[in-house]
């Protein structure tokens, strides 16, 4: 998937989050860095791609994971989610439950939405089969653009929700 689509779902799926797990409401802080947080866990785990968003602002990293791990391996895992778990509950700061659930969230979303493409993803890292959804599609296809309007519309939805229900 592109990256446009990737920031939809991890912003779509933060707001599903919110609306269904996280049960005190926030305040404007708290929301920005919240949804800052699914953001930038929506597009994390391109970090494995130089030419990605994430990629090009962090090159030299990228381009270790990618000669060493390649791409849609280890960052598009069970093992890198649980790595970014351990990684934001070993230190403690300002909004870091916050933080920690709106990465996790995006990765999430990351990892699903990869799974609908032709390449999968290696869900179990390092074990190398590779996942993926029975109905799959091309990257930046059609069918992609109509999947980044489900997001959308399904996002409005939930923000609908949220406020007048």
């Amino acid at each position: 998937m592109e990256g446009k689509t990737h920031a939809i779902g991890g912003i779509c799926l933060g707001i599903a989050t919110q609306s269904y797990y996280i049960t005190q409401s926030m305040d404007a802080p708290e929301t920005i860095v919240y949804y800052g947080a699914c953001l930038l866990g929506s597009l994390l785990p391109d970090i494995c791609h130089p030419g990605s968003w994430t990629g090009r602002r962090a090159r030299v990293l990228s381009k270790g994971i990618s000669r060493f791990f390649g791409h849609r391996t280890i960052t598009h895992s069970i093992l890198f989610i649980l790595l970014i778990y351990w990684l934001t509950s070993t230190f403690s700061f300002q909004y870091d439950d916050l933080i920690q659930t709106g990465l996790l969230v995006g990765i999430v979303s990351h990892l699903l939405l990869d799974a609908m493409t032709v390449r999968g993803i290696q869900l179990f890292y390092p074990i190398t089969i590779r996942v993926r959804f029975p109905m799959y599609m091309k990257t930046a296809s059609k069918a992609e653009g109509i999947v980044s309007s489900i997001l959308v519309v399904s996002a409005l939805f939930l923000i609908y929700k949220q406020l007048f229900a």
